[in-house]
């Protein structure tokens, strides 16, 4: 029998955790960076999942019959969401089309749109891979793989052990340890509802745990978006208040150390259209990190500091390559025009390019 549809203090403390996660995949969504996406697309994963309890709950999903399978596409999403979020954040390239990792997700969407078809009136045939919707070891099995994999990577030895990569380590271990305890909770709901001691308490009590979790993982995110920059982990992690420059100071320089490097071994200032933003999400650092750490390593602003890595390629390309026109040693080292290439070299080097080439030949 159809009970009749009521809200208890549980399920409005839960919509109002539906609420909150509804808003923050659109702050997230909203950041412009793509590697916040995989998250943003999780939280809106569990804000689905809990919305579809609170349903049940308070009975109206009988109002809401077509959302009752939607939960399955959210849990076979969650898992390579993660992943994909762990293999950005390490900075690792997808071996194969990372689509492929949805491959159930987009399984289970298909009885979905059978039964939304249904309600359509569009279609009369059965609803199919039920079983697959239905059975919450599969579900669980493959969010536990993907716990596995993330656990993988995470342990898995890096050449270099800086400041910046344990403190990298720690944040994946909270947020590894934040979805596992997710998993675990979900898989407790269905070892418990078979003993008669289990009630609606114990049921709360898990959907809170799971909502617990996943929010906690928002809340981090929603402090500091720009959470592969580094500079959230050392907001998060280093008392960088409290007079101890020595820990900010040993973080900047391992992260203007990654800069260099990066600039040195895959030359990007050679691109003619090189911004701040492009640079920053090579790097996996927020726009406004990659400005703090070249402005007080470097003491120049972020057109100064690339400038002069193609003032310096400039140089070379004068120095050996006399059959190269100035034209072309300024656009092939990643300047736009003449005025200010020659602007700039002048600065530097307190001559034109020509002449800097004219003394380079007669010495």
């Amino acid at each position: 029998m159809q009970q009749p549809a009521s809200f208890d203090t549980w399920t409005s403390i839960f919509l109002v955790a539906v609420t909150m996660g509804l808003f923050l995949f659109t702050l997230l969504i909203t950041t412009k960076n793509r590697k916040n996406f995989p998250i943003a697309f999780l939280v809106l994963a569990f804000s689905v999942i809990l919305f579809q309890y609170v349903l049940y709950w308070t009975g109206y999903q009988y109002s809401f019959p077509y959302l009752i399978m939607l939960p399955a596409v959210c849990y076979y999403a969650s898992g390579p969401l993660l992943y994909l979020y762990f293999l950005n954040l390490y900075q690792r390239k997808v071996q194969f089309n990372y689509v492929l990792h949805f491959t159930p997700a987009l399984l289970v969407l298909v009885p979905n749109i059978v039964l939304w078809l249904k309600y359509a009136e569009l279609t009369s045939i059965a609803i199919p891979l039920q079983w697959l919707v239905r059975n919450p070891w599969l579900i669980a099995a493959h969010m536990l793989i993907y716990c596995l994999l993330v656990f993988i990577l995470v342990r898995r030895k890096h050449t270099e052990t800086t400041q910046y990569t344990e403190l990298r380590k720690r944040w994946s271990v909270i947020l590894l340890s934040f979805f596992t305890l997710f998993v675990i909770s979900y898989l407790a709901y269905f070892v418990l509802v078979r003993f008669p001691f289990f009630n609606d308490q114990w049921d709360y009590f898990i959907s809170m745990t799971m909502s617990l979790s996943i929010y906690a993982i928002g809340f981090f995110i929603f402090k500091q978006p720009q959470v592969f920059d580094g500079e959230f982990h050392a907001n998060l992690f280093l008392p960088t208040s409290n007079g101890n420059d020595t820990l900010e100071q040993s973080m900047l320089n391992e992260l203007y150390q990654n800069v260099t490097n990066f600039m040195e071994t895959r030359k990007p200032y050679v691109e003619n259209e090189l911004r701040l933003v492009h640079l920053a999400d090579r790097l996996g650092f927020s726009t406004h990190l990659l400005s703090k750490v070249i402005n007080s390593k470097s003491g120049e602003n972020f057109n100064q500091f690339i400038n002069n890595y193609r003032l310096k390629e400039a140089e070379d390309l004068l120095s050996k390559s006399s059959d190269l026109s100035i034209q072309n040693i300024y656009y092939e080292v990643g300047f736009n025009n003449k005025a200010t290439f020659y602007t700039a070299f002048r600065k530097k080097y307190g001559c034109t390019p020509s002449q800097f080439r004219n003394s380079m030949l007669q010495s």
